[in-house]
């Protein structure tokens, strides 16, 4: 290996590491909600409030990663240090509070790492980037068993299982300050940036402030919110449904898993000849058929294969659709109306379960999501006209936006 070559390593690495232990922490609420939600006595809806809260915040910082981004990375780290740590130890009516302040912490994280990484290696940025995402899914596979192995024997809402889940949290904040530590020091990124999203520029002529098509809104709502959640309430499904702990975590790791491969799969050269249209039909057809195995049978393997399928299918769909709208207006607009679905939807869950007194109900909704969703791509053409080397390089696109 050339010097040079060895220097690249020993600058990406750091990254890397770090961007894979913000996936490990992203499912880390989704895994622990049903511990969380027992320790706390609360319904199903305030566990919908919970991820609301989450993934808002999350929306929020992407916006917030300005300036040099190294001390961006830290001033991010350290929030989620701070809101891991009020996490593990909140009472009821704080825990709003602290699941937010996590959320805001891990997406300002994020999208410094991407940003960082797109400045220092702008020749090589795609392949750079494609490798973050994968890096990042892998964290994500991971942490559901992280979360969860700990208390493997031990029934949920026990004492042992609580006090695992709190020192997961205390773990995830100690190697944020560290990070955090990390980020003052390593060297400065090569410019500084005041505004990640090139807003009001119009890629076709005759673009309005909202110049995308409405199909392609729809599916972008649609897409992030059925990811968040299923991925949200998949653990406190598959425990309620009487499965051993094992396929518990299974289901929520295989849902991560099948995201993983969908996504190595489509980064590559046979899936960029793909049309676009043809990729989101299959998915879509797969990610309903695949939650109707979820709520139809609601136990055992069932639910890991359902888990697996839905993570296959809904992989290649936010940065397909995202790279579709991109194509007629380059603005905050889409990353915004991503944030809204993955926030409305786990609370919309929530509330139905808690309405219905039945989480099976309440898994409707991101089924009700993916039904319309597949009845907007089959009616929709002019929006969906490309090939599918968006994928890639909308994988980008979605990295800078998390």
């Amino acid at each position: 290996m050339s010097r040079g070559m060895w220097k690249d390593v020993r600058r990406k690495t750091p990254l890397y590491v770090g961007f894979g232990a913000t996936g490990v922490a992203l499912t880390i609420p989704g895994a622990i909600l049903p511990l969380l939600l027992r320790q706390w006595v609360m319904s199903d809806a305030r566990g919908g409030v919970l991820l609301f809260c989450f993934y808002t915040m999350g929306t929020l910082g992407s916006y917030l990663a300005r300036g040099r981004m190294n001390r961006s990375i830290a001033r991010g780290a350290l929030v989620t240090a701070a809101g891991a740590l009020c996490l593990g130890w909140a009472g009821r009516w704080t825990a709003y509070s602290a699941i937010a302040l996590y959320g805001l912490g891990l997406s300002m994280t994020m999208t410094s790492i991407s940003l960082l990484l797109s400045q220092r290696f702008p020749v090589e940025r795609r392949l750079v980037l494609t490798r973050l995402n994968l890096v990042w899914a892998i964290g994500a596979a991971l942490g559901p068993w992280i979360a969860l192995h700990a208390a493997r024997g031990t029934s949920f809402g026990e004492r042992q299982a609580i006090l695992h889940a709190q020192h997961v949290l205390d773990g995830v904040a100690v190697f944020f300050v560290v990070a955090a530590a990390w980020g003052n020091w390593m060297e400065d990124s090569p410019t500084a940036v005041e505004a990640r999203i090139p807003v009001g520029r119009n890629t076709r002529e005759g673009s309005g402030v909202l110049g995308i098509p409405w199909p392609l809104l729809v599916l972008i709502f649609g897409a992030t919110g059925v990811d968040a959640a299923a991925g949200g309430w998949l653990t406190a499904y598959a425990q309620r449904a009487g499965d051993s702990l094992g396929i518990t975590i299974g289901a929520a790791t295989f849902l991560w898993v099948g995201s993983l491969v969908s996504r190595v799969a489509h980064s590559t050269k046979w899936a960029a000849r793909l049309p676009e249209r043809a990729v989101l039909g299959a998915s879509m057809v797969s990610m309903t058929a695949a939650l109707v195995l979820l709520v139809a049978w609601p136990a055992g393997m069932a639910t890991m294969v359902a888990a697996a399928v839905l993570g296959l299918a809904a992989g290649p769909v936010y940065p397909l659709v995202l790279a579709a709208a991109l194509r007629h207006r380059e603005n905050s607009t889409v990353f915004a109306i991503a944030g809204v679905g993955a926030s409305l939807l786990p609370l919309a869950t929530g509330g139905v379960s808690t309405w219905a007194h039945s989480l099976r109900a309440g898994l409707g909704v991101p089924l009700a999501a993916a039904v319309v969703m597949m009845i907007v791509v089959m009616a929709s053409r002019s929006a969906l006209e490309g090939k599918g080397e968006a994928v890639t390089e909308a994988f980008i696109g979605t990295l800078q936006e998390k």
